[in-house]
């Protein structure tokens, strides 16, 4: 799976919120009108950085997600918060995967011919759930992300809201899945248990082996975003 603009202008300003015990990270939390346009501004053509090709920041919102139908296909794509997060799968998976017609070059679409290779047909697998199903599917998981991303701009992330993610995910797409979230930099010692310490066998100054990773360190953030582009390939 690859994914990889700022081209929004919202109408009201950006407020910034404190991450508690650590003043080095400051998230940018934009108004749900911000972060709409902002997702829709994704479709421009005139759009050059899409919201999931920026750089790694230390407040950065981490996903692992993974295909029901082909298990090798999954990917830790990152985002500038949780709000950026919730909107990809509000505005990109969700219509993809609930469209009643697969848009041509969607992930989706994209894995069709390993399918086909392997024996299996999308348009049979979506064939199990019917089209009043699927409409059901897609309202009442963009309503839930909706609600959800609300709650996010109002009251700043919560670990509830990322196990709330998991179970609107879950039980809206029929062919991904979210398996994990990771907000940084609460959750950079699970992320680093996932997929490990980047900086491994980097020379340390004393010339022993082995480099603490630290989100504010220069290259640190870049060796990271450079792992998580890598999984799952």
């Amino acid at each position: 799976m690859e994914l990889r603009s700022l081209c929004s202008a919202g109408e009201y300003p950006h407020f910034p919120a404190i991450l508690p015990d650590d003043e080095r990270y400051v998230a940018v939390v934009r108004t749900v009108t911000e972060y709409q346009q902002r997702w829709h501004d994704v479709m421009n053509p005139d759009c050059a950085l899409a919201p999931w090709d920026e750089p790694l920041s230390p407040t950065a919102c981490v996903i692992y997600e993974a295909s029901r139908t082909l298990p090798m296909n999954q990917g830790l794509p990152y985002f500038s918060d949780f709000g950026d997060a919730v909107c990809f799968i509000r505005y990109h998976r969700i219509p993809e995967e609930l469209n009643t017609a697969l848009a041509p070059g969607s992930d989706v679409a994209g894995l069709l011919p390993d399918l086909a290779r392997m024996g299996w047909n999308w348009k049979l697998y979506r064939a199990r759930y019917s089209p009043e199903e699927l409409r059901r599917r897609r309202y009442e998981g963009e309503r839930a992300l909706d609600r959800l991303l609300a709650r996010y701009v109002k009251e700043g992330y919560q670990p509830w809201m990322g196990e709330k993610l998991l179970v609107i995910v879950n039980t809206t797409l029929i062919d991904f899945e979210l398996r994990a979230v990771y907000t940084l930099p609460d959750d950079l010692d699970a992320l680093l248990a996932h997929v490990g310490n980047p900086l491994d066998g980097w020379p340390r100054p004393d010339g022993e082996a082995g480099i603490i990773f630290d989100l504010s360190a220069p290259g640190h953030r870049e060796a990271l975003a450079e792992r998580l582009l890598a999984f799952g390939q």
